[in-house]
C-alpha cells in the first residue's frame, strides 16, 4: 500500500478538509512547495493563494487566505483564517471583488488604504484560480 499524508484544512469556523491525500502543493512568503510523504518536519507562513492536494489522482484546489502550513510525521495541517474549495466559489463576486481592488488601486487617492487594496486583489485572484482550476 503507498503511503499517505493525513491533511487537515482548518479555519475559526470549521475543519474543511480531514482526509488522506497522496501530496499537497501550496505556496508560502517565501514561494511555492510541495510535499510528498515522508517529508522532513517543516513549518511556515502561508501566502495568500491556492493549496492543491491530491487524492487518488484527483486533483482538489482550496483557497488559502494566508496562515500557516506544519507537516509533522505525515500529517500535514493547514490553519487559515479562510479557505474555501474551488467548487463553491462564486466566480462573479470573486470577479467584481477584484475589479473593485483594481478601480481603488488605479485611483491613487490618499485616502485610499493601497495596502488593503493589495490584499483585497490578492484574495480575489486566489479564489479565481482556484475556482477556475477546478471547473
Amino acid at each position: 500500500m503507498t503511503k499517505k499524508l493525513n491533511l487537515k484544512i482548518i479555519t475559526p469556523q470549521k475543519i474543511l478538509v480531514d482526509e488522506q491525500v497522496d501530496s499537497v502543493f501550496s505556496k508560502s512568503i517565501d514561494g511555492e512547495f510541495g510535499i510528498l510523504p515522508d517529508h522532513v518536519s517543516y513549518m511556515t507562513d502561508l501566502a495568500i493563494g491556492v493549496t492543491e492536494y491530491r487524492k487518488d489522482n484527483k486533483k482538489e484546489f482550496i483557497s488559502t487566505m494566508g496562515g500557516v502550513i506544519q507537516v509533522k510525521e505525515n500529517t500535514v495541517t493547514i490553519i487559515s483564517d479562510t479557505a474555501e474549495p474551488g467548487e463553491q466559489i462564486d466566480i462573479p463576486r470573486a470577479r467584481a471583488a477584484k475589479e473593485r481592488a483594481e478601480a481603488r488601486l488605479r485611483t491613487g487617492a490618499p485616502d485610499i488604504d493601497a495596502n488593503r487594496a493589495q490584499v483585497a486583489l490578492a484574495r480575489a485572484i486566489a479564489r479565481m484560480q482556484a475556482a477556475s482550476k477546478k471547473r
